[in-house]
């Protein structure tokens, strides 16, 4: 008897046309959330990973002294690994201010503890990311999205929405924030009409934009610059003109809309 051959992977550009949630998807998602079997934990779950852009192996290591609730802050451990929370190399450790909807929902979560792990299953064991992409995906076809959903979309829209954040006072389009990041990290040599267009940007939008970069690369842990301007170009993806960009949806802590860069990051305007 021949096995049968095994199923063909359907691309993902076929299963869903886009790899994030926009902001009335993430509300949708969240109070489908708010009618399973553990809401708060569940509600939980999102927020972080929307709100913190946390992957789902820092999500599912999170334990409660990683939470400083005096100073509503957390402790993230970026490791970029899902097998072990102390990987050889090096670690990305962040503090991360807490937003008031995670605050609240935390410190709920917090009276019904059980283990020293933040998500506990109801083993009373770590949850894991398998689980984790079961509850998001069992979410977002509960609330009736019209695509498969996984946590990592989450992380991908807060990432999205932290760079509209930063990127909106600026007033830079999509093509003149790629040719930034093509002035500083490539040798693609610029057309003439390229150069003209790279000198109409002012000093300030491109030392900002710049800090912008460096800041998503801190948070992010992320430390190839490759793969962080894409979380950044993402702003575009999200909000297409980087208009109607809500300034209290969920996160936005007052401190990520400062424009500082410590001196060692400030950029010299050399290509």
């Amino acid at each position: 008897m021949s096995s049968s051959p095994p199923p063909v992977k359907v691309p993902f550009s076929v299963r869903r046309d886009h790899e994030f949630l926009y902001l009335q998807e993430v509300d949708a998602l969240i109070t489908a959330l708010a009618q399973t079997r553990y809401p708060i934990r569940n509600q939980a779950l999102a927020l972080l990973l929307f709100c913190q852009a946390l992957q789902p192996s820092e999500l599912c290591w999170l334990r409660w002294c990683d939470l400083n609730f005096s100073e509503n802050l957390l402790l993230v451990t970026r490791n970029r690994l899902k097998s072990s929370r102390c990987p050889s190399g090096q670690i990305t450790v962040n503090l991360q201010p807490l937003c008031p909807p995670e605050i609240d929902i935390l410190q709920k979560l917090y009276t019904q503890r059980t283990t020293g792990w933040v998500f506990a299953s109801e083993r009373k064991q770590r949850l894991n990311e398998r689980s984790l992409h079961h509850l998001i995906q069992q979410a977002g076809a509960n609330a009736g999205l019209p695509l498969t959903v996984h946590p990592y979309m989450l992380r991908r829209s807060g990432l999205y929405y932290r760079a509209a954040v930063l990127l909106q006072p600026l007033g830079l389009s999509l093509r003149s924030c790629c040719l930034l990041w093509n002035w500083y990290n490539t040798n693609i040599p610029f057309s003439a009409q390229q150069e003209q267009e790279y000198g109409a940007i002012r000093r300030k939008q491109e030392e900002a934009f710049l800090i912008a970069l460096e800041r998503m690369k801190a948070f992010t842990g992320i430390g190839v610059e490759q793969n962080v301007i894409d979380y950044l170009l993402g702003a575009f993806l999200l909000f297409p003109r980087l208009q109607g960009i809500p300034q209290d949806y969920w996160l936005t802590p007052t401190s990520w809309h400062e424009q500082t860069l410590p001196k060692k990051f400030r950029p010299s305007f050399s290509r």
